[in-house]
């Protein structure tokens, strides 16, 4: 199966990665990247090919599966019904 990535949820995703970059400003950006594989090495290889001379540095700040995405979200639906 061909690793996939995408800014979008897609059919057959697994997981699901924030990444922050720095690129020098007094501010970084956090991208939310969506992928079948929970790979951390192929993420890394993935955004060095892709990132623009103004990136200086990034790093993978979160990953979830699918699975711990749904829980989360059932869990906090039913936790702020009640308030």
């Amino acid at each position: 199966m061909e690793t996939k990535y995408s800014k979008t949820e897609f059919e057959g995703f697994t997981h699901r990665f924030i990444i922050k970059f720095e690129t020098g400003e007094p501010y970084s950006s956090n991208l939310t990247l969506y992928s079948n594989s929970d790979s951390y090495q192929e993420l890394e290889d993935f955004v060095n090919t892709k990132k623009t001379a103004k990136v200086i540095s990034f790093s993978i700040v979160h990953r979830a599966s699918k699975e711990q995405d749904e829980i989360t979200s059932q869990f906090l639906d039913e936790t702020l019904n009640d308030i």
